[in-house]
């Protein structure tokens, strides 16, 4: 019998060696342990939290490859594959970095805004416009709207709200010429773009970006942010809302407990869904949180029915607290007993 020649097991070797190392294009998403805020979120003069406020996140191992992939799913709880969001997302490091960046800010803003409200005051709260957050990835033109651009006008009409801006889209038709008034650099400038040329799940028509209000409030000067950039996007608004009003109020809202959780919050207090909200509630018990705080169902996402199952699929100990709106949160938490 003739024998095969060494160098082809080698090579078979070292292609099924190499394919290990080779990008599997799914990010692998698992719990991450909560962020204490505190030392974020400063009132100068104000109280010290008597317990924890834990700000939770996921982790992910991006684009990763095949033996990181096994592993993780081998030893960690609450794993989940997903498409690589690398390998889908159009859009330059530059102008996601800024994008975050904008989203941090304006949900400090929002924080503060909603805080005071809350203890009585009544600062006061201009629109500026509206950043892009997304673009429809087959937009014709989506190379007119930059993300650094901020949204005033559309079709001569100053834009008073969200709402506003909502409605003047849905009265046009697909594919119909609209013209944006932006500030790019400072600068006022017209675009004219073509609405999106199909209509969404309920008919309505879609620009082929969407927008998010940008807001400018009155300052405290009492109210410091430290190095609070680095923890990320949108889903820490309800956390470092609830850390400020601690902090401002007399009595603690915490009595002693350890409070994790998540949501993103609109101008008006609402509490908006997040992702992985199975890992954040994972992350929250295993590192012994008390409460984990999530945004309740409302028709559309589901982060509360999802948290239920995770607490009881995976056997978590934490209780949880579905709430839809911060001052829902507050009486929440103004409710819970003291911790010894």
């Amino acid at each position: 019998m003739k024998r095969r020649a060494p160098w082809i097991v080698v090579v078979v070797l070292l292609v099924i060696i190499g394919s290990g190392f080779i990008p599997t294009g799914y990010d692998v998403l698992l719990a991450g342990n909560p962020i204490n805020l505190d030392e974020f979120v400063q009132y100068e003069g104000g109280s010290e939290l008597d317990g924890d406020l834990g700000m939770t996140y996921v982790s992910t191992l991006e684009n990763t490859i095949w033996p990181f992939m096994i592993l993780t799913l081998l030893l960690e709880e609450g794993v989940d594959i997903v498409p690589a969001y690398s390998e889908h997302v159009d859009m330059e490091k530059e102008d996601l970095d800024y994008q975050y960046k904008q989203m941090m800010e304006q949900s400090k803003i929002k924080a503060e805004y909603i805080a005071r409200g809350v203890l009585g005051e009544d600062p006061k709260l201009d629109l500026l416009g509206f950043y892009p957050v997304h673009f429809l990835p087959d937009w014709a033109d989506k190379d007119l709207v930059k993300v650094t651009d901020l949204l005033i006008e559309m079709d001569g009409e100053k834009l008073e709200s969200y709402d506003h801006l909502d409605q003047l889209i849905v009265e046009k038709e697909a594919g119909e010429k609209t013209m944006l008034t932006l500030l790019r650099d400072g600068e006022p400038m017209e675009v004219e773009v073509t609405t999106y040329p199909h209509k969404d799940f309920y008919g309505n028509t879609m620009l082929g970006v969407f927008f998010e209000e940008v807001f400018e409030t009155s300052k405290d000067k009492n109210i410091q942010w430290q190095n609070i950039e680095n923890l990320g996007g949108p889903s820490a608004g309800l956390m470092i809302t609830l850390t400020l009003l601690d902090k401002m109020m007399e009595n603690s809202l915490l009595k002693g407990n350890e409070v994790a959780g998540t949501g993103t919050i609109t101008i008006d207090g609402e509490v908006g869904p997040i992702g992985g909200v199975k890992q954040k509630v994972i992350g929250a018990a295993n590192a012994g949180f008390d409460y984990f705080i999530v945004p309740q169902d409302d028709g559309w996402e589901n982060n509360e029915t999802i948290a239920r199952r995770t607490v009881k699929e995976e056997g978590l100990d934490i209780i949880l607290i579905p709430v839809g709106t911060v001052e829902d949160a507050v009486k929440a938490l103004e409710k819970l007993p003291e911790k010894k």
